[in-house]
């Protein structure tokens, strides 16, 4: 649980406020499907391949290169959170490929922000000597984002999460609670629903290793207000009522 708590620093989705011209409305619904794991994942598998040979069909350039690189970060995802590392790498090594063919059609705040998270994602599941070569590269990634989005909250959540879930030394899980908290009364800062998710469950999560286990409880139950399915989410919430008693 520790090793799998720790690496979600490269998962949290982090998706940001999207043009809504830029990706197919379908793909919301893939993404709070994961979330929710509302699907098996046989199930999000079939829907992600038919939904990667229509943006074949529909899209073209930029537009195609961005949604099936944001497809194969979904399915990463899911994977992800059955533990099968193998299947989850496969799906983010496609994903780094379509953002990287998506940036040089265009390069803008959305296809460096799924690149970024392709590499951070593909880092909990890959050997450390791949973290090592491309773990580097998800600042200055995320910097470019900013540069190019002020207001991208997802690239502020991704500033922020190492306070959080980096191992000790350098985590700093009480300057963690604060830099995420204020992005939620941020006027400066646009936060779509994934990623309020994300910056409340971490909130959360920061709270339960400090051991104060009831207001870990009270963010992480103000999380699945936005995605109630979430099974990693309950599992910490078990996980802090065990430790209380």
């Amino acid at each position: 649980m520790k090793r799998k708590i720790f690496v979600l620093v490269f998962l949290f989705a982090v998706i940001s406020c999207f043009c809504f011209g830029q990706l197919p409305k379908e793909y919301y619904q893939f993404r709070d499907d994961m979330y929710n794991f509302a699907k098996s994942p046989e199930e999000m598998e079939v829907t992600g391949a038919e939904l990667l040979q229509k943006a074949d069909k529909e899209l073209s350039g930029y537009e195609k290169y961005l949604a099936k690189a944001r497809y194969e970060f979904i399915l990463g995802r899911v994977w992800f959170y059955q533990n099968n590392n193998e299947k989850a790498g496969q799906h983010y090594d496609k994903g780094i490929e379509y953002a990287d063919l998506a940036i040089k059609e265009k390069s803008d705040a959305q296809s460096q922000l799924i690149y970024a998270e392709n590499i951070s994602a593909n880092c909990a599941v890959k050997p450390v000597s791949y973290v090592l070569i491309w773990g580097v590269k998800i600042s200055p990634l995320t910097k470019k984002v900013l540069d190019m989005d002020s207001k991208n909250g997802a690239a502020f959540y991704m500033q922020n999460a190492q306070d959080v879930y980096a191992p000790a030394p350098f985590n700093n899980h009480k300057r963690g609670i604060k830099k995420m908290a204020s992005l939620l009364d941020n006027p400066n800062v646009v936060l779509d629903k994934d990623d309020k998710f994300n910056v409340l469950s971490s909130i959360g999560y920061a709270n339960m290793q400090l051991k104060k286990y009831s207001e870990a409880i009270k963010w992480l139950e103000d999380s699945l207000k936005i995605y109630p399915g979430n099974k990693y989410v309950q599992s910490l919430i078990e996980e802090c009522k065990k430790l209380q008693n």
